[in-house]
């Protein structure tokens, strides 16, 4: 299933950031991780509550679609890290400092006690700014209470970041199709 992926080698940005650009056949890998809306159990924020931000987390919470699609891809990232780590980052790890400074892209509370949750990046403007929506197709501004609707996101799986010895992957939304909880949303 990511036979075509392939991560670059490690850059370092000007402000320090260290990524690996992930590409798929040469491509962007875009994605539609779900046919099924699914929730939004918060509004999209930052962890400082910067309300001038235009980079926000945004979290998803996974169906079973999206489980098995991004546990598989956290298999495949471990094994691919672990294989190419000498290339990509300049060193040889062990499967252990794979295993432990690997984030996985879905988060499980410890105790089971909610539902799995995708992190993702949402770019209110500029460069990879997310579009919206309606279940119809039509092009919709963003919500304002994140409670009252369910959404299909087109996801871009950009990069693998790494600092020190963890690393894990950006996620960024790029089309969100949204609709009220009570309502199905079916892609049209």
């Amino acid at each position: 299933m990511f036979s075509a992926f392939s991560l670059a080698e490690q850059v370092t940005s000007a402000r320090g950031a260290k990524t690996c650009q992930l590409t798929k056949a040469g491509k962007k890998v875009q994605l539609q991780p779900t046919s099924e809306a699914v929730l939004v159990p918060f509004a999209p924020s930052t962890f400082d509550k910067d309300e001038s931000a235009t980079r926000l987390t945004l979290e998803l919470r996974c169906n079973k679609m999206m489980l098995c699609y991004f546990d598989a891809f956290d298999d495949w990232a471990r094994e691919y890290i672990l294989d190419n780590s000498l290339r990509m980052f300049r060193k040889q790890l062990t499967p252990e400092q794979v295993n432990d400074g690997y984030h996985p892209t879905v988060k499980r509370n410890p105790t089971g006690a909610y539902e799995p949750l995708l992190r993702t990046k949402l770019n209110t403007s500029g460069r990879g700014e997310v579009s919206y929506w309606t279940p119809e197709g039509q092009r919709r501004e963003a919500p304002t209470d994140w409670r009252r609707v369910s959404v299909i996101p087109q996801l871009e799986i950009t990069n693998l970041w790494s600092m020190s010895r963890e690393m894990g992957w950006v996620l960024s939304p790029i089309h969100i199709r949204r609709c009220r909880r009570t309502t199905l949303c079916r892609p049209p």
